[in-house]
């Protein structure tokens, strides 16, 4: 019998381990602070404490990307799931990680 692959294994792009502090907004969100644990070209997984519904549209502001347009895709408690509406191309991606190393964010995770 075959065993299905887990869902982190049939993604296009490795997830990058991260810990930066950012906002998100969108219609009816005020800018609110998240964690942001790990990213990838296509998406990250953040930890909000402001709770949010799958399917919600947000956006943020990255370093060397700029503005990103997203949909949370999943929620599990303070862990959200989001989808980036477009792919980031890989020169601001790679230009942006470095940036996104800021342990001392991590006080006071959700």
């Amino acid at each position: 019998m075959s065993v299905a692959p887990k869902p982190k294994d049939m993604r296009r792009f490795q997830r990058e381990e991260v810990c930066c502090r950012i906002e998100i907004a969108g219609p009816g969100l005020e800018p609110v602070s998240a964690l942001m644990v790990n990213v990838s070209p296509l998406g990250c997984l953040l930890r909000c404490s402001q709770p949010l519904q799958r399917g919600a549209a947000l956006h943020l502001d990255l370093p060397f990307a700029g503005r990103i347009d997203a949909q949370v895709v999943w929620v599990m408690g303070a862990r959200i799931g989001l989808e980036f509406h477009e792919e980031i191309d890989a020169a601001p991606y790679l230009a942006m990680l470095p940036t996104l190393h800021r342990p001392g964010d991590e006080m006071g995770t959700y």
